[in-house]
């Protein structure tokens, strides 16, 4: 008997081949786990209590976080740089109900104050005043995104920008919920 050369195989064993591949494929497909979060779950909320106790011991200034804000508000951001002989830097990041995004960032020296707006709200430029639960911050608007700024003065002096895509009335609730 012949033997017959593998160039002269059928069309149809090569399609059975293809379905011992599928096969597996297929069943891997279906059985295994798939991703089921919805598109307003792909944010993940942070709990920053440790690393506010932290930064409050390591730090000269008053390290603010937001109390009291409404039910929907949810912390998703947390950067802090406390190295020795850098500028010292706390930044916590908020979603609003709406979807938008508030973030205070508080830096020492209040010289960093320039570098955070040109991340935070790049292209704002300086609007009016307002002032929030008694105290006057500078107002920045730019495309899509704004800021509110002010620096306090004293042995070390901090710049502290509330900026993002949120509603100026949004960023005016936030930081007159700062403590």
């Amino acid at each position: 008997m012949a033997r017959v050369s593998p160039l002269k195989k059928t069309a149809r064993d090569m399609l059975l081949s293809m379905a011992l591949i599928a096969i597996p494929l297929l069943l891997i497909v279906l059985f295994f786990p798939h991703d089921t979060k919805k598109p307003g779950d792909q944010v993940q909320t942070v709990d920053y209590t440790i690393p506010l106790a932290q930064a409050r011991r390591a730090v000269p200034f008053a390290v603010l976080v937001p109390e009291g804000l409404p039910t929907g508000w949810r912390a998703t951001s947390l950067h802090t740089d406390l190295a020795a002989g850098a500028p010292l830097r706390w930044e916590l990041g908020f979603a609003t109900p709406d979807g938008e995004y508030v973030v205070l960032d508080q830096v020492s020296g209040g010289t960093g104050v320039d570098g955070v707006l040109a991340t935070k709200a790049p292209g704002a430029v300086a609007g009016g005043k307002v002032t929030v639960g008694g105290v006057e911050w500078q107002t920045y608007d730019g495309s899509g995104r704004r800021a509110l700024v002010r620096t306090v003065a004293g042995n070390a002096p901090v710049g502290i920008v509330v900026a993002g895509t949120g509603s100026l009335g949004e960023l005016e609730l936030f930081a007159g919920a700062l403590k």
